[in-house]
């Protein structure tokens, strides 16, 4: 499947609902996944987070801190729950894919903005103001990928789209530790108790062995 056909129906209209797919409410800081997410080399913890969340973004900043404090390097995931994650993370995946995994501060923070900001009721500008974002980073537009970059990016599209299934998550931001465990940010405090969190259920296993 050609990449323009795919995504070009989605720039038509996207709306900012990629937070909450109807999350449940919930007080504990944690819960057990019954059956564990089977993507295989997953990080210890992952944020699993959408370009078109204004909180996601926010989240951003706190990450270094969380990072520090529990002693952990987080990965991240993005969800694909609906519609508006899913064009989001093609475009985050598009770049992924073009930076070995590892895309700078910088470009997630262009992303989240245009995302969240430069969406227009133009089909083609939208196209052309993504194009510049990649361009001004040195990658190619999502448009313009090669069959081998196309083949790479639904690759990780599809691991993407296993995660949000096999973990059930329909709120972000939010943390899988383990591949098993769902962490509720709502009910935390603050990032240092974030952190604590993360660290405990980082190691809730090998203590329990």
């Amino acid at each position: 499947m050609k990449l323009t056909r795919f995504l070009l129906p989605l720039f038509a209209a996207v709306a900012l609902t990629a937070c909450s797919d109807d999350a449940p409410s919930a007080s504990e800081k944690y819960t057990t996944l019954e059956v564990p997410v089977t993507v295989e080399n997953l990080p210890a913890v992952t944020e699993v987070f959408s370009l078109s969340c204004g909180h996601c973004r926010s989240m951003e900043s706190a990450i270094p801190t969380i990072e520090a404090a529990a002693g952990v390097n987080i990965g991240k995931a993005h969800v694909t729950f609906n519609e508006s994650a899913t064009f989001a993370a093609l475009i985050y995946y598009a770049a992924v894919t073009q930076t070995d995994g590892k895309p700078s501060e910088e470009l997630v923070q262009a992303l989240f903005k245009y995302v969240q900001e430069g969406q227009t009721d133009d089909a083609e500008k939208n196209k052309a103001q993504l194009g510049k974002v990649f361009e001004d980073f040195g990658l190619t537009s999502p448009y313009d990928l090669n069959e081998t970059q196309q083949a790479e990016l639904f690759s990780a599209l599809e691991e993407a789209d296993q995660i949000t299934t096999e973990s059930g998550i329909v709120s972000v931001p939010t943390f899988l530790v383990n591949g098993k465990y769902i962490v509720n940010t709502s009910a935390h405090d603050s990032a240092e108790d974030l952190a604590a969190t993360l660290k405990m259920l980082k190691n809730k296993d090998s203590q329990a062995n």
